[in-house]
């Protein structure tokens, strides 16, 4: 069951949403080189003449980040059944990039379904990154008794916290759109995904925090940059 964003073009997203934008992203930022989780070398500039959605996210996150890539698995089905994913390049962008390697980037693809981009980077590169899109990210204590690795199965010894939402960037490089909403998350959880949250994160399933980002939202919002409306299908 599809429902339709609007007969035409959608407008803006509203001031409560985000912060619309058109800022250039420099060579200094677009031209880092990332690796996916294939172990390919891919700078942001790799994505030129695509709108892309990145989201900042780790593998090991327990609470929030689940919901991101439970959102956009609905995102990426919509733009495959509107014969638009050609046009939109979603990306996953680690800000743990010391445990994030392409290997486990693989791993967390595997289990999860995630088809798209899933990036990482050194520590530097992580926080040209970040400063860049004014993203706050912290190395934190893990709790106590310690989550288990999902992949090795050995206690975590640190957690990062870090902003939510995503950012969009249009086909010529420009940064359009960006959101510190963390994710909203409605329907039925990828199995996997469901299993890594913590007690915080069935918490937050239960009671999504407000004001948060939903598949509606990223659409509307792909499809204000691409200047076509972008139905959400199923959910």
């Amino acid at each position: 069951m599809a429902s339709a964003c609007g007969s035409g073009p959608p407008g803006p997203p509203g001031a409560g949403t985000g912060i619309v934008q058109s800022r250039p992203i420099p060579g200094s930022i677009s031209h880092l080189a990332f690796k996916d989780q294939r172990g390919r070398s891919l700078e942001l500039s790799s994505f030129r003449g695509k709108t892309v959605l990145v989201v900042p996210f780790l593998t090991l996150c327990a609470e929030i980040c689940p919901f991101d890539t439970g959102n956009l698995l609905q995102v990426e089905h919509s733009l495959m059944r509107d014969g638009s994913a050609s046009k939109v390049q979603l990306v996953e962008l680690s800000v743990d990039p010391t445990r994030d390697t392409p290997a486990r980037l693989a791993a967390y693809a595997h289990l999860t379904g995630a088809s798209w981009e899933l990036l990482t980077e050194t520590p530097v590169e992580a926080t040209e990154v970040e400063h860049f899109f004014g993203w706050d990210v912290e190395r934190v204590p893990e709790n106590s008794p310690p989550s288990v690795d999902w992949w090795t199965g050995k206690p975590l010894t640190y957690d990062v916290d870090h902003s939510d939402g995503f950012v969009i960037i249009d086909t010529h490089g420009a940064e359009r759109f960006s959101t510190g909403a963390a994710p909203d998350f409605h329907g039925s959880l990828n199995p996997t995904l469901h299993r890594f949250l913590s007690d915080q994160g069935l918490d937050h399933l239960a009671h999504p925090q407000t004001p948060g980002w939903n598949p509606t939202i990223a659409l509307n919002t792909l499809g204000w940059v691409l200047q076509r409306p972008l139905p959400l299908v199923g959910g």
